[in-house]
């Protein structure tokens, strides 16, 4: 083989392994950009998921906050005396007039009241060009489902203002038949002007499809695919969104890219496409489904950071590499040019100083901004225990707003019965017996009394508590959590049963929170024993040893239908309930058991089946209901004067 062979031969194996290393820094970059790629979408779908399910909670208490209202004012007005022939023009005029002002203290768009042909008699817009009054919508579903003695909800474009809104009505009865109906309007502007975020978009979809609540105001009332024809003409048919014509989304491209997520191609207002990553939740009890669409700007920059800082280290690599064969090169053929030798290594030393030092700034900065985020999720962190502490105290308003009802009726019998004393007492006082008069004042003290007592129980219910445990009575939680539905357990006729101790049981706890948990257990065993035959509930509490610990464990038994073997390992998971739509969000025994987990004990599920030992052979055909069991700490105060026994009296 001759010199020139040789040297052929050796650039051919140089080229070979220049193509092999080429060939795979190209495929070390595609696997980084990958890689990159799909941990920051999945990144940004956790960050989705988590923002979707804030929303739908937002959006479910907004709505429930005035889905009691219709019911309220029937409640507090009697309605009826308007929707007779004889009314007079004035006695509406004054009905126009306190409407408005039920109106402004609610802050809803309308409230109106329909005769039972769906003709509108008295509004709160009386005075405005567009007024309700005089119109007809008895082909509203509201109106027809109130009429049919059932509370109504419903949704789309107002066919006289065009403005879209939210719609609540309740039946309005005269000698227990449906004479009306009065509805409560709000608009959906108020609920979706907050919900604007540069980094997405947030959408809500009717059943059809059609997108009826946006952050982006082009968006509104078009539909997320596209609908058949015979849909288009059955959405118009219901005048839901009054004639308007549905375009679908202009989207693009639609690809699946997790079990939860989609990518999509969406066509902007300018022509240029724009990519999201779209999670979905569904919300049985409106109807509806909300969609988190978020921008992948922020992914595709990032993979594109990754990838040029990938391929700038393999440069740097390379250029090393280089640099090094140079020098042993050099070092071979001039081995007697020892100075020339030194200095290059001189400067070689040097460049490689200046680089290090570049580097350890890059990783300065990197640690600096790893720092910021550590304390961005510190931030994070106390803003959602502040929003779990704000979570505990809505469910307390919930359960006031489903007494408010039963706290009204037993407000209105004492206040009508003041009224009869009184003016018995002024006839009385004038023809000068007085002591058959002051025998009505003296009735009219203890209704006063009456009415305090009921207003106290909702007052204290409703405060919030503190952080520290203390020694509480676990016969007065119990005592006041009966209080507070007494009203509701006489009338459905339930006996309560009492197994407590001869001493009077004591936990290490806080009294608010304790209470809170047990009136939950309270609402959700009379809600499974309201249909029942035998309408029985039972506390009992005893002392448990376990761990080295001394405990006490506190029951409550009912005579339900019992919890299903598969719901019991779910049971305590949030918005997971058997109750029907519009009967509560399931957040009730998620609450009470972190309240218990906070108060350093458990709360636990299970049916009579459980516990069958504690019962006696004639109770053990009675309770075959759900069991549920709080376990807190025990307690044993040295002095009477610290516990917590009597904080309601």
């Amino acid at each position: 083989m001759t010199g020139d062979d040789s040297k052929k031969k050796l650039l051919q194996w140089k080229w070979l392994h220049l193509t092999l290393i080429l060939f795979l820094a190209l495929l070390l970059l595609w696997q980084t950009a990958q890689l990159t790629w799909r941990t920051e979408v999945q990144r940004l779908e956790e960050q989705a998921h988590n923002e979707l399910l804030l929303h739908v909670t937002a959006l479910q208490g907004k709505l429930e906050k005035y889905e009691y209202l219709p019911e309220l004012l029937t409640t507090k007005e009697d309605l009826s005396v308007f929707l007779r022939p004889d009314v007079t023009a004035d006695e509406l005029q004054q009905l126009n007039l306190t409407l408005d002002s039920y109106r402004v203290i609610a802050d809803v768009s309308d409230i109106y009241l329909m005769d039972q042909d769906g003709y509108t008699v008295a509004a709160s817009n009386w005075w405005r060009p567009d007024s309700f009054v005089g119109q007809n919508f008895s082909f509203r579903p509201y109106f027809q489902m109130a009429m049919q003695g059932k509370q109504g909800r419903f949704y789309g474009l107002g066919t006289t203002s065009g403005a879209r809104g939210y719609y609540f009505s309740f039946p309005v009865y005269f000698d227990d038949e449906v004479q009306g109906a009065l509805v409560v309007k709000i608009e959906i502007h108020a609920i979706e002007d907050p919900w604007r975020d540069p980094a997405g978009e947030l959408l809500v979809t009717d059943p059809d499809g059609v997108i009826f609540i946006s952050s982006r105001p082009e968006w509104r009332l078009l539909t997320k695919e596209r609908l058949s024809r015979a849909e288009l003409q059955r959405i118009s048919d219901s005048l839901r969104y009054a004639g308007r014509i549905l375009r679908p989304l202009p989207i693009l491209e639609n690809e699946r890219v997790s079990d939860q997520a989609d990518q999509l191609k969406i066509r902007m207002t300018d022509d240029l496409p724009q990519d999201y990553l779209l999670l979905s939740q569904t919300m049985p009890d409106a109807g509806w489904e909300v969609h988190m669409m978020k921008k992948l700007d922020p992914v595709r920059k990032q993979t594109l950071q990754s990838t040029l800082l990938a391929g700038f280290t393999l440069t740097l690599l390379a250029f090393s590499a280089f640099y090094l064969l140079q020098r042993r090169r050099v070092v071979r053929e001039r081995q007697t040019w020892k100075e020339e030798a030194h200095q290059a290594l001189q400067a070689a030393h040097d460049e490689l100083e200046s680089r290090v030092a570049a580097r350890t700034a890059d990783l300065s900065a990197s640690n600096r901004r790893l720092l910021e985020e550590i304390h961005q999720h510190q931030r994070t962190e106390a803003t959602l225990r502040s929003t779990q502490k704000e979570l505990i105290q809505t469910a307390k308003l919930a359960v006031l707003g489903q007494l408010s009802a039963s706290i009204n009726h037993e407000l209105n019998q004492p206040l009508a019965a003041l009224r009869s004393y009184a003016e018995n007492a002024r006839t009385f006082i004038a023809r000068n017996r007085l002591e058959t008069a002051d025998s009505n004042l003296e009735q009219i003290l203890e209704l006063t009394e009456r009415m305090a007592e009921i207003s106290a129980q909702l007052k204290m219910f409703s405060r919030k508590s503190g952080d520290q445990l203390v020694s509480v009575s676990v016969q007065a939680a119990c005592d006041y959590a009966l209080r507070l539905y007494q009203n509701q357990l006489e009338h459905l006729g339930v006996k309560v049963e009492m197994d407590f101790p001869e001493q009077e049981v004591f936990v290490l706890a806080d009294m608010v929170r304790l209470e809170q948990v047990l009136v939950n257990l309270l609402s959700n065993a009379l809600h499974a024993i309201k249909n029942r035959e035998e309408r029985k509930i039972r506390f009992s509490a005893d002392y448990q040893k376990a761990y080295g610990q001394d405990w006490v464990r506190i029951q409550v038994w009912d005579t339900g239908p019992g919890i299903e073997p598969q719901q019991l390992e779910e049971i305590f998971d949030p918005f997971v309930t058997s109750k029907e739509p519009g009967q509560g969000l399931g957040l009730g025994l998620s609450i009470s058991s972190r309240i218990a987990q906070d108060l350093n004990g458990k709360l636990v599920a299970g049916n009579h089946l459980h516990f069958r030992e504690l019962l006696q052979p004639e109770e053990a055909t009675i309770f075959t209901g759900a069991v549920f069991s709080l376990w807190l700490p025990a307690n044993f105060p040295e002095s009477p004067n610290s516990i917590t026994s009597a904080a309601h009296d």
